[in-house]
């Protein structure tokens, strides 16, 4: 019976019933496996084996094809070869099979036969409204429905799955079986985890809403080699932002190495990095670079209430390790800030007034040791009014189950976060008994916390774009004709049309004509080559600056005629005589077009150094003033152009401005822009201005 509608994507995070294709006993089989995991697990759903050698498999009825199901199932996987797969599907659609999570991998990311082979699957199942997840997935995890729908072996392992408010969408399905490991290991309570695989027909995005939606999901964390749709995923991050809901993600491809291994992997072309990058920051999102540190970092999230500010109170048990953590805290930019007056005043019937510090050791008490010590300092600490958050680091130490037992009461209350680290290794099996029980989530590792309160951070101080920014009023879109490589007189005139000031300049062709726009531009002066498809001209030796005379003008012209001539042979002479602009502090400035990401503007320390020194931030355009200002200041730079050590400070505002302003010449020239850069963007005492510039328009 042909579906007359998609099933909904609720009933594929939580089916009612399902199909096990190729069931087996066999652990060793995928269909054997799967099916113990389902069965061991208690999942409460109708299970339906298919083999047509059985008739029963761990006591379930078996069934010799999906055609004589004694009813429409919601969930079927398949795990078949790559010959038998196309006829599976098929089976399935006629069934009525609302989706197949398909095992079966080597297909799009393998072959140009398996791409061909993925895609007429995905045209097979459209024609029964069947949804498809995969293929070359390892299914699905979801302890809210008792759903142990995957091979990996992780699942025999764990024992009974931890229910909580932690989901997790991955592009990997070893990844996901790694991380499920991780989360039972660490007290994490999953809402559901899903292997989407190669993406064919289900996609990242359709999982992120429907966990956005689900009611017991709290924090969403992903795994993603390629994004199908940036735009959608923008606008259900800003979704799941606004019903906070935090979204973590770790994403291969920061690297060459990364991006090719990606698509070799999922056949996902990863994009480039920093587009991805600004996009999160535009949409919410905290980008991490280790998937361990993200499941830990959701399930401490998960739960806790949101702080109020993100000062965190420390307490550990070693004096060293207090000295320790409060370097790796100022090394992070983290804030251990003092305590507050009363809180020190508290700390000091227990602790002299030198060690009530934050943070705090515990052993360093007067007197002789007694629990209430410890029971008061952490009460102390934990209602500090200076601070957002508190940890507590336990290290082998006296009365540690009456310790952990108050840590656990004191983070029932919910009053404000409460992060755990048992760096105890074999010596704490009974403390993690105990938080287990509890159903309080902890760490193992002190550079975890610091990972952990790295995210609370970030979760604090973003601010999504929810709106993109309104066009100037005074700003027209100008007809640009120019096409391939623009020449710096061309993309200065670009940009003088875009409001941007540039240096007053004249195009001359012979040595007189210099020297005549240099009188009349007045000295100092710059001279340049002007050369198709040349980007670093001074390295050529095109560029001289400083001319204060006609002398000096005429050596220079003489000198970039032979540089013309050494950098294109016969290229015509062509010298531009250009106002010289007072010293300052230069940027380069670009704009680039990312396939699905839309236009980028890109910020940085310019100059001859800009390769050496990477001082970069990009955001998707166009950008407001306030926004370009934002992207300055996180430039390590910002003291330049803000004054450092009693220094003018540079025309910032004029400077973003001008910048904003040209961030919409990327939204205007549409598919049209391939590059566009300033460099160097000078930004003086009294200005802003474009004194190179190139670009590329197809």
């Amino acid at each position: 019976m042909k579906r007359t509608e998609p099933i909904e994507m609720g009933r594929v995070i939580a089916p009612k019933s399902l199909v096990l294709i190729g069931a087996s006993e066999d652990y060793a089989k995928f269909g054997g496996r799967i099916l113990h995991h389902l069965v061991d697990h208690g999942y409460e759903g109708q299970i339906y084996p298919v083999n047509p050698k059985r008739s029963d498999v761990l006591g379930l009825t078996c069934y010799p094809s999906v055609a004589d199901l004694p009813e429409i199932v919601d969930l079927a996987l398949v795990a078949v070869p790559a010959k038998a797969l196309a006829d599976t599907v098929e089976a399935c659609g006629k069934a009525g099979v609302g989706a197949c999570v398909i095992i079966t991998a080597q297909l799009g990311e393998f072959s140009a036969e398996g791409a061909a082979l993925e895609r007429r699957i995905v045209e097979i199942a459209r024609s029964y409204n069947m949804r498809l997840i995969g293929p070359n997935c390892m299914g699905m995890i979801v302890p809210q429905a008792n759903l142990a729908l995957s091979s990996t072996p992780t699942l025999r392992y764990a024992g009974q799955m931890r229910k909580g408010g932690v989901a997790f969408v991955s592009q990997s399905g070893a990844m996901m079986g790694t991380l499920f490991l991780q989360s039972h290991d660490h007290g994490v309570g999953l809402s559901g985890m899903v292997s989407i695989g190669n993406q064919a027909d289900l996609e990242l995005c359709d999982f992120l809403e429907a966990f956005i939606a689900d009611a017991e999901t709290r924090v969403v964390c992903l795994y993603i080699e390629g994004l199908k749709s940036p735009e959608r995923f923008r606008e259900l991050c800003l979704q799941a932002h606004a019903a906070g809901k935090p979204v973590l993600a770790v994403k291969a491809g920061r690297t060459e190495a990364g991006s090719q291994l990606a698509k070799s992997h999922t056949a996902s072309l990863a994009g480039s990095y920093s587009a991805f990058e600004a996009l999160c920051r535009d949409c919410g999102v905290v980008l991490l670079d280790d998937p361990d540190a993200m499941i830990l970092a959701a399930g401490v999230i998960s739960a806790n209430p949101r702080p109020g500010r993100t000062n965190t109170g420390l307490i550990c048990a070693s004096g060293g390790g207090a000295a320790i953590m409060a370097d790796q805290l100022a090394s992070r930019g983290l804030s251990a800030a003092p305590f507050a007056a009363e809180t020190q005043g508290r700390l000091e019937q227990d602790y002299p007034a030198t060690h009530a510090n934050n943070p705090l050791d515990l052993g360093g008490h007067k007197g002789g040791l007694e629990f209430g010590i410890f029971e008061r300092a952490i009460e102390s600490v934990h209602a500090d009014p200076e601070t957002g958050l508190t940890a507590y680091v336990m290290t082998p130490q006296p009365m540690m189950p009456q310790t952990l037992d108050h840590v656990i009461e004191v983070w029932r209350r919910q009053g404000k976060p409460v992060v755990l680290v048992l760096n105890l290794s074999r010596f704490g099996a009974e403390q993690r008994d105990q938080a287990f029980a509890a159903g309080l989530p902890f760490l193992t590792r002190t550079d975890d916390l610091y990972r952990v309160l790295q995210v609370y951070r970030e979760l604090s101080t973003m601010s999504p774009r929810v709106q993109m920014p309104e066009r100037p009023a005074d700003l027209s879109a100008p007809t640009i004709e120019a096409t391939g490589f623009l020449t710096e007189p061309e993309a200065k005139a670009i940009l003088a049309g875009y409001g941007v000031s540039i240096p007053a300049a004249t195009l001359t062709t012979t040595v007189e004509a210099a020297v005549e726009a240099a009188e009349s531009c007045g000295y100092p002066v710059v001279l340049k080559g002007v050369v198709g498809d040349v980007v670093h001209k001074s390295d050529l030796g095109l560029v001289k600056v400083g001319l204060a005379d006609a002398e000096a003008v005429r050596a220079a012209f003489s000198d970039i005629v032979g540089a013309i001539e050494t950098a294109a042979p016969g290229a015509p002479v062509r010298i531009d005589v250009q106002q010289m602009i007072p010293a300052g502090v230069e940027l380069i400035v670009g704009l680039t077009r990312e396939p699905g990401f839309g236009p980028q503007l890109v910020l940085g320390a310019g100059g001859i150094h800009v390769e050496l020194l990477r001082d970069v931030v990009q955001r998707r355009a166009p950008l407001s003033s306030e926004d370009v200002r934002d992207m300055l200041q996180d430039l390590r730079i910002w003291p330049l152009l803000d004054g450092a050590r009693g220094q003018a400070p540079m025309a910032v505002d004029a400077a973003c401005e001008a910048i904003s302003r040209l961030s919409w010449l990327g939204d205007d020239l549409g598919d049209r822009l391939q590059d566009f850069e300033i460099n160097p963007f000078r930004i003086t005492e009294d200005g802003a201005h474009a004194l190179d510039g190139r670009g590329t328009l197809s």
